[in-house]
Formats: C-alpha cells, structure tokens, sequence
C-alpha cells in the first residue's frame, strides 16, 4: 500500500467512526439511537417512567417496577415506527451578496420499525414480595439511509432539469438488542407505603453494516467518453463499507419507594458498559487517469463504551375527582466516559396523565434530550458538538377486555445543527480524471469545485414522528 493510499484510508476510516454508527439520522453520533423503552404509556407522558406501576414493560426502565405492580403475571407487547425526515441547507444569497434564505439541496424521508416483548411474574408472602422478568428489545437502532443526486446547472434557464452526474448513498443497518432478566424485592410498609429494589442484567449483542457509495450516472460517462476520447480515462465509482459485530453485558440496579397514595419516588443506577466491537473496514475506488485503483481492508478489533446514567424520577397522583399521575424524570449521563471531547450532560423528562369521561386516560409530555455530533477531520482532530432534541408526546389506551389493554403513544421531536457536507465536492471535478484544463460536464468553466469546510457548513433540520403501541395482558 503506497502513503497516498494510506492517507486516503486513514482519513475514511476516521470519517467512518464519526459517522458509521448513524441511526435514523445520518449524522448522529457514536451511539445511533437509544432505545429507552417500548411502554406507549410512558413514551406519551414524555417517557418520564422511573416510577411505574401499571404496566410490564416499565421493568426496562427501572428493575425495580417489577414488584411495584400490582399483578402475579403480565406479559407485553411493542412497536415503534418513526418517520424521520432530514433536509440539508446552504444559504442562498441574490447577486448582491445579500443572504435570502437557505436552499435545501437534499432531502430524504425513511420510516423504520422495532419490535419487543417483556413478561413478568410475582409472588405475595405477607409483606414480602417477589418478582422476576424478562424482556428483549433493540437497546440502539443503527438504521440509517441517504440518498443525494449530484447534478449540473444546465438547462436551468429553459425550465429544464439539469443532467444528473452522479448519486451518493449512504445505508446503515442493524441494531445492538437487549435481552434481559430482572429480579426484584418489595416490602410492605404499611397499607398504602413500599419499598421495593431490583437488579437487571443485560447481554447485548448485535451486528452493522455500513456503506456509501459514489457512483456516476450513465449520462456523465457517456459525456465523458465523447470529450476526451481515450478509452483509459474513465470517472472512478467509490465505496466505503463496514461490517461489524457487538457483544457485551450490562447491569442496572433500581429503587422504588412509595410513600402513600399520593407520592413516590424512584432511582437507577446503569454503570459504565464496555462491549466488544470486532469487524472489518473496506475501501475501494476505481482507477483513473494517472492514479492506481484503491482496495483496502482494515480489521475492526475495540472497546465500544455505553456510558454510565444515574436517573431520578417523581410520582404525584394530587386528589382530584378524575384520576391524575404525574412523573418527572431527571438523567445525568456521563459523556467523558466516552471520549474527553464529550462532557457530562443532564436530560429532562415531564409527562402528566388524567382521567376524562368515561375513564378515557389523556396523556401529554415533553422531554430534552442531550447528544453529540462528532465530526472527525482528515488530521485526526476531532470537533465535537452538543445538539438538544426536544420531543412533544401525547396518547391514551382502552381495554379491549379486563385483562387486555390496548396503549397509543405518539411523538414528534426536532433539532436543528450544523454539519460537514458528506459528500465533498471536489470528487466531482472530472478535470482530475481527465488531466483536461476544462470540464466536460459542467457548462460553467469558472466555477470552483472545492470540499466545504467550517467556514461554510451545511445547516440540517431533521423531525421525527413516532408511533408506539403496545398490548398488554395482566393477571
């Protein structure tokens, strides 16, 4: 492998880690997208459900729920389908300099879907209680998809479509799932007061595959053959691709205190996890002009770190005439776990149910979560940015029979940052591949086809509209 090789791979490989995990979103960092749990009810109440007492699937959030319900068996189903739409923008300015607006030069919808099931069951011995559980779920999502059209400004000026010189793609699949069992205590206190505590222990396991590609369209290689008439000069196709594999184990520790009929409090605790990430890195872009063909392989062989998260939730039911739960949910996650680029953050999580005619539950919610945006440049030098995804929640449930419940949750969250374009544009100077001093596929020869960098990032406005649902069976 010549040092020019190296270079190139070296800085693909750095892109790569920056980028390779997206989950949903492109961009999203390190971790793709955490799965907190597939309880609808809690996820319309803006997920705040530290403090759970009515339904299974709250054992995912804290062990120790687990003798907080009030039920000897229950089993429950989940899904999670999220529309996620990602518009990318650079600012657009008239012929005096002066900024209009921004231009949205790619847009992309994907819809993606998770499934998982929890059950539990427990056992009354006067005071004393005990409960065990198991539930399998994604713990992080690693979908993630791209698709950008690279095209010239000819015709532009007769209503026409510019011809299209290439398409980029990025796919990202897989996720890293959970499966778990729980093991919880409960003491009665008094009639209306409870302490309970529990332990959950998690093997993780899961698989990725990542690729981007460049590959240029029919049209741009016809007209590239016809200019420079050498059938040894030819525009070059890339791929960057990855196939890796998780393994690893994580603990959780939970409390749940009822102090009477009004308040309770709860507490988890999940320590810092180090998963096993094995796989292997590929490379390759065609020859051209005076330039040999890249194909390189990399094995993947490294510590891949959750970081530790200690989390506070409240439950006040005040004494209305129509029944009312109230949860609030603090979370500190310890980012510098991590990387020293990251610092530790706080997420909040605020939801409120009330009962309206007929006992129909109407349930409203609000979470900030806090994430990074890592962008790894060609150096090494890695620049790290905190984004803040707010989340607006609602849903309800009905019972389809006494031991049968039906749960809605719906939520849209949004955030808005800046970013590096993914796709440089100095790739598409066929100038380099020619050796000409003039282009062949693009009409104007005074523009500039250079890689953007800070100075000019893209601005990315992404939403999300989630569905979750689950049924519930309780004895």
């Amino acid at each position: 492998m010549n040092k020019y090789s190296k270079i190139i791979l070296t800085a693909a490989i750095l892109v790569l880690v920056a980028t390779g995990l997206a989950a949903w979103s492109i961009t999203d960092t390190y971790f793709g997208n955490k799965q907190g749990g597939y309880e609808p009810r809690s996820f319309s109440m803006g997920a705040a459900g530290t403090f759970n007492d009515l339904r299974p699937f709250g054992i995912a959030a804290n062990p120790a729920n687990l003798t907080l319900l009030d039920q000897r068996l229950a089993f429950q189903g989940g899904a999670l389908i999220t529309r996620n739409e990602d518009n990318r923008h650079i600012p657009l300015y008239n012929s005096f300099d002066n900024y209009i607006d921004d231009a949205v030069y790619a847009s992309n919808i994907n819809f993606f879907d998770e499934y998982a099931i929890a059950g539990m069951g427990a056992l009354q011995f006067g005071a004393f209680k005990m409960g065990l559980g198991i539930y399998r779920k994604p713990l992080l999502d690693f979908g993630g998809y791209y698709h950008e059209e690279i095209r010239n400004n000819r015709n532009t000026d007769n209503d026409g479509y510019p011809e299209k010189l290439a398409i980029n793609k990025i796919e990202n699949t897989g996720n890293l799932m959970q499966n778990a069992g729980v093991l919880s205590f409960g003491f009665d206190l008094s009639d209306c007061a409870q302490m309970n505590f529990g332990a959950e222990l998690s093997l993780l396991q899961g698989k990725q595959e990542y690729s981007k590609t460049i590959r240029w369209s029919q049209w741009a290689i016809d007209t590239f053959a016809d200019a420079v008439n050498n059938a040894s000069k030819v525009l070059p196709n890339y791929e960057l691709s990855s196939e890796t594999e998780l393994d690893g184990m994580q603990l959780k520790a939970g409390t749940a205190i009822r102090f009477n009929k009004r308040f309770g409090l709860a507490a988890t605790y999940t320590p810092k996890a180090t998963l096993d990430r094995t796989g292997s890195i590929k490379e390759h872009r065609d020859a051209y002009y005076n330039a040999d063909a890249i194909d390189n392989t990399l094995a993947i062989d490294e510590d891949y770190i959750l970081p530790a998260e200690i989390r506070l939730g409240i439950l006040y039911q005040p004494q209305n005439i129509m029944r009312t739960w109230f949860n609030l949910d603090a979370e500190y996650v310890q980012w510098s776990q991590v990387s020293s680029h990251y610092e530790d953050q706080f997420n909040l999580y605020a939801g409120v149910e009330h009962w309206v005619e007929n006992r129909f539950p109407l349930r409203l919610g609000f979470q900030a979560q806090n994430g990074y945006l890592r962008e790894v440049e060609t150096d090494g030098s890695v620049i790290a940015k905190r984004i803040l995804t707010p989340m607006l929640t609602a849903g309800s449930s009905f019972q389809l029979t006494s031991f049968l419940t039906i749960d809605l949750g719906f939520g849209y969250s949004w955030r808005e940052y800046e970013a590096l374009d993914l796709f440089g544009d100095a790739y598409y100077n066929d100038r380099i591949y020619s050796g000409s001093a003039t282009y062949a596929l693009w009409p104007n020869s005074h523009i500039t086809l250079i890689n953007r960098g800070w100075e000019n990032p893209d601005k990315v406005r992404e939403n999300n509209i989630s569905l979750n649902t689950g049924l519930t069976f309780t004895w």
